[in-house]
């Protein structure tokens, strides 16, 4: 197994990661959900210490792409919390970085949000993966990308409790950055 030393995380080469493998990024920790040919797809375990919030207006026009938390996902200070492993992270078919859950990766197929085509993750059938915290709080709800079909205002969230819910877009909620690794 070849392994890479960059700065002070050690971490394989992307073809030989595999489902459930942990990195440290940072203070988090990171659990490899997906491997494709692309590179391996990587979930913070915990929240970032901020919440955030979808948009600052209650609105969910434009879905995800659009919203102001991509925006700051994209930014220099997120980014700089992936400075250890950022020279191996592979950019979304977007250009971007760093991403968000989508609703189906979590919970597979669910009829009241946007479907994005995505499937579940091996490792969100167990409800307990879909749990996070923040640092120094309780269980709390998460962002997810999809646009709640029946409404102008609300995106899918993970609940405290591991399940399925939505949100409006102006509260602040915990968010779960995904990567990937080559």
């Amino acid at each position: 197994m070849k392994a890479l030393r960059k700065q002070e995380v050690t971490i394989q080469t992307a073809g030989e990661f595999k489902v459930g493998d942990q990195i440290q990024v940072g203070k988090y920790t990171a659990t490899c959900q997906k491997v494709t040919k692309k590179g391996a797809l990587f979930l913070l375990d915990q929240y970032l210490d901020d919440a955030y919030s979808m948009n600052r207006e209650n609105t969910n026009e434009g879905g995800y792409e659009a919203s102001d938390l991509r925006k700051k996902l994209q930014k220099e200070e997120a980014l700089s919390i992936f400075s250890s492993i950022r020279d191996m992270m592979i950019p979304f078919k977007n250009g971007d970085l760093l991403r968000i859950p989508y609703a189906e990766e979590f919970f597979g197929d669910i009829d009241e949000y946007e479907p994005s085509g995505k499937k579940q993750w091996p490792l969100m059938k167990d409800r307990k993966n879909r749990i996070a915290i923040r640092e120094g709080e309780a269980y709390e709800w998460g962002w997810l990308q999809n646009k709640v079909k029946s409404s102008g205002a609300y995106f899918a969230i993970v609940l405290d409790g591991g399940g399925t819910g939505y949100y409006g877009a102006s509260y602040s909620v915990g968010v779960r950055p995904v990567f990937r690794l080559g």
